[in-house]
């Protein structure tokens, strides 16, 4: 008759207390790089100021080796976008497009559309306006009409002030003609700004344990110019080492 030795409680209950220590050693490392320089609205003209003169932060991280090692890579900022679009007799339609896209790089890894190992992609957009403004309101009002300077003319050499640059009677004899020019009283002008806090989670897959550089930008998109302006600030990025299981079964996108 074959006798079986059972485990002591005692043994049991050691090995369910250590157990579990073995899968939190191989996740939970941490680390992180931001600013706290702030975007501001000025509570006058709406227009943007501060925010992070740079445009990337690099982060550096150690990973443990083994299988299914991951990184959650959450770059959060706050983000603010200008727009100014003004319309008048001589501009019938003003427009402004500007955005605020944020990518992440792992070891170098493509943001230009290229396959990368971040996932669900390597870049996404945080913020967009398309702003425009479109009238012919102006021309049908008597009281946009041109309005003289008072100075007299034959030819449009004749007038020099660039607010009145037109000669209203080009062919007539010396004098004959006045300089005139847009009624800067007709226009129409629409500012807006605005700032948004965003985090968005990247999923970067990297399998062998190694030191990790990853790196964040942004950069400002759609037309951007004096009359479209974008700005970021504070920001931070965190990443996470995380650790994806076998019964957990694999990432998809």
């Amino acid at each position: 008759m074959t006798r079986t030795k059972l485990a002591s409680p005692f043994a049991i209950a050691i090995a369910m207390l250590f157990a579990p220590l073995a899968f939190a050693q191989s996740n939970g490392n941490f680390s992180a790089s931001g600013s706290s320089a702030a975007c501001v609205i000025d509570a006058t003209s709406g227009a943007l100021s501060g925010g992070i003169t740079v445009n990337s932060f690099t982060t550096n991280i150690s990973t443990s080796n083994g299988n299914g090692v991951t990184l959650d890579v959450r770059p959060s900022f706050v983000t603010g976008l200008f727009t100014d679009t003004k319309i008048s007799t001589s501009v019938s339609t003003a427009t402004a497009d500007v955005g605020i896209q944020v990518c992440v790089s792992v070891d170098g890894s493509p943001i230009d559309g290229s396959p990368s190992p971040v996932k669900p992609a390597p870049c996404v957009t945080y913020d967009q306006r398309f702003q425009q403004v479109s009238s012919q309101l102006f021309s049908q009002l008597a009281a946009c009409t041109l309005t003289q300077s008072g100075s007299v003319c034959t030819t449009n050499t004749d007038c020099t002030d660039p607010n009145f640059p037109t000669c209203n009677n080009p062919t007539a004899a010396a004098g004959a003609g006045v300089c005139v020019g847009p009624n800067p009283l007709c226009n129409f002008e629409l500012v807006l700004s605005t700032l948004s806090a965003h985090s968005f989670d990247f999923v970067v897959p990297v399998g062998i344990g190694k030191p990790h550089t990853i790196v964040t930008s942004w950069s400002t998109t759609g037309s951007p110019n004096a009359h479209a302006i974008s700005c970021v600030g504070p920001g931070i990025v965190t990443v996470t080492q995380v650790k994806v299981f076998n019964n957990s079964g694999s990432l998809s996108f």
